[in-house]
């Protein structure tokens, strides 16, 4: 394990890639900074060899997608602080090769903890843990400029939270990019639309069968699963939905996949019948 300013990640040796990355969120001293321009370092504590660098994102539609958020890392004791640990989320191991237009996607991907975190509970007391990761697999697709590294398709997230009423909840999520590079390539300049990705929230013990990975909680002698305090888990996905646009995507979608087309459509605690 790789640990960091307020995360840690495991590396997959062979992928060049996390396996997971698990931050821990703290908004009551969270500052707003400017974002300056990513410089991403390589971390000496692991080989060069064993790090997905620069070359693999050059001329390509590929971005450098961060596990661990930039914003989630931006707290602490003082601005220097939080800079300092802003600063440490640009470590190849920190990073994915995410489609472009998927990682500038604020709407979904990208604002799941955001809408978490201003619906379900008080912002400024609000700390949580954020789990993030590819789903490796072996049949992953390689980039023919380079065919002997795959990249994954698939990224899950795990957020885990107390609410305002001070009960703990946690909530998973999955986002597929494979569609859209099917159909608009990797070396493609032309327009990718935002709505093309498919975006999902999953029951937690989907995410542990997909990955390998348990995700539990409680103290060393009274551990239990996350499963448990999924809203997801207490509200199965129904088959039909009221909203025309995820109609393609809950086709598509595996049971007990619930399709999201916006922020609105998550299953938090507040929605539960």
């Amino acid at each position: 394990m790789l640990n960091y300013h307020g995360y840690s990640l495991v590396m997959h040796k062979a992928r060049r890639l996390a396996l997971y990355s698990a931050a821990n969120v703290d908004f009551s001293g969270r500052f707003e900074l400017p974002r300056p321009a990513d410089v991403w370092r390589q971390d000496p504590r692991i080989p060069a060899s064993a790090q997905l660098t620069n070359f693999y994102y050059e001329n390509n539609q590929f971005d450098r997608g961060h596990l661990t958020r930039r914003e989630d890392m931006e707290y602490g004791g003082s601005r220097l602080a939080a800079l300092t640990s802003a600063a440490d989320t640009c470590h190849w191991t920190n990073c994915t090769p995410q489609h472009s237009k998927f990682n500038q996607n604020k709407e979904l991907w990208q604002g799941i903890e955001r809408h978490i975190f201003e619906d379900a509970i008080k912002l400024d007391q609000f700390r949580a843990q954020v789990i993030t990761g590819p789903i490796l697999e072996e049949s992953d697709p390689a980039w023919d400029r380079y065919p002997k590294i795959q990249y994954p398709v698939r990224f899950w997230k795990v957020v885990a939270a107390i609410t305002s009423k001070g009960a703990l909840f946690a909530t998973a999520y999955i986002l597929d990019q494979s569609g859209v590079i099917d159909e608009f390539g990797i070396e493609a300049a032309r327009e990718v639309p935002f709505d093309a990705y498919k975006t999902f929230q999953v029951r937690i013990d989907e995410v542990e069968r997909l990955t390998g990975l348990s995700f539990t909680g409680g103290p060393a002698r009274r551990i239990f699963s996350l499963s448990t305090v999924d809203p997801l888990a207490k509200k199965p996905v129904r088959r039909r939905t009221r909203v025309r646009a995820q109609e393609s995507a809950l086709a598509e979608a595996p049971d007990g996949w619930l399709p999201l087309d916006s922020l609105e459509s998550m299953v938090l605690p507040e929605q539960q019948d």
